[in-house]
């Protein structure tokens, strides 16, 4: 997909009309249409003042003309699609495990507990000889 058709996008998801977009953006209606078709590109002072009107970041109005390889842009399409409950649970499990792969944790253990409000990290005190939660289960099974 090129930038065009993800200004047309992006243009569509803020319900606007490519005249309202061109007056906010400050160039004619034709201008942004031929933006959308790819004839032309818009130039640097309309591309900022782009970013504010769709409300998007440059990379995700850029987010197919550069691939690095890493798979990231796929997780940020699927990211950007959750409602504000998943964006919750997806947030809430990136800061445990960037706490988790960051810090000292010694014999303490983070978990996320959710009672009825936002996501929250806790961190509780490990049994002597349980694993991580990401670990293999530390009971046998009933074996």
């Amino acid at each position: 997909m090129g930038i065009g058709r993800r200004i047309r996008i992006l243009r569509e998801r803020a319900c606007l009309t490519q005249e309202e977009l061109a007056a906010r953006i400050g160039v004619t209606p034709s201008s942004v249409g031929n933006y959308e078709r790819e004839v032309s590109h818009p130039r640097e002072e309309a591309l900022y003042r782009l970013f504010d009107a769709l409300q998007c970041e440059p990379n995700e109005l850029f987010a197919d003309c550069y691939e690095d390889g890493s798979g990231e842009s796929e997780h940020l399409e699927k990211y950007r699609a959750l409602d504000s409950y998943g964006r919750e649970l997806v947030d809430a499990c990136t800061d445990i495990e960037y706490r988790r792969c960051t810090a000292e944790q010694g014999d303490m253990v983070l978990i996320a507990a959710r009672n009825g409000g936002a996501p929250r990290i806790i961190e509780m005190k490990k049994r002597k000889g349980a694993g991580s939660i990401l670990d293999k289960p530390d009971y046998d099974g009933g074996r």
